[in-house]
């Protein structure tokens, strides 16, 4: 996928009517937009797929991520992360194909579905109608969209 489509930063989610689309028209998409894409030509030929999305969280970098798995009869769920397998930025062959069967250890999932309904159900518009790892805040004036509202995560990491 990332031979064809390599990841580059996007617009919001929100404001792209159909994301595989969006990434075959532009040739490039972030993680979730290309995992979105995968999961959409994986369901054409008949394969089960999902979307998961959390944190990626390696010791000294976190950052939100999006990944997809497929199902493989006889083994079940399998992640498969093309953005971790850019050819750019693995060390290895191995490496890069490690992330279409693998998953590294450094992951917290928040999600195995997108648009997924939130509870309580938000009086507003989401500020995120596809993916949900921030979270979302409203007050009874309005929806507070990401810029205006701080969230802090401190990671332990465990030897």
């Amino acid at each position: 996928m990332n031979r064809y489509f390599p990841w580059a930063s996007a617009r919001e989610y929100s404001t792209i009517e159909n994301i595989p689309e969006y990434v075959l028209d532009n040739h490039h998409g972030d993680c979730g937009q290309v995992s979105l894409l995968f999961i959409t030509l994986c369901r054409c030929s008949g394969i089960p797929a999902h979307f998961q999305s959390g944190f990626m969280m390696h010791p000294g970098a976190w950052n939100l991520h999006d990944w997809a798995e497929i199902y493989l009869e006889g083994i079940g769920w399998v992640p498969v992360d093309q953005s971790f397998g850019i050819p750019t930025f693995a060390r290895s062959l191995e490496e890069e194909y490690f992330f279409l069967g693998g998953i590294d250890s450094w992951r917290m999932i928040v999600n195995s579905d997108y648009s997924a309904s939130l509870m309580p159900e938000k009086k507003y518009p989401r500020s995120e109608t596809v993916d949900f790892q921030r979270g979302e805040v409203e007050w009874e004036g309005g929806n507070l969209y990401f810029n205006k509202w701080k969230y802090k995560m401190d990671i332990e990491y465990l030897n």
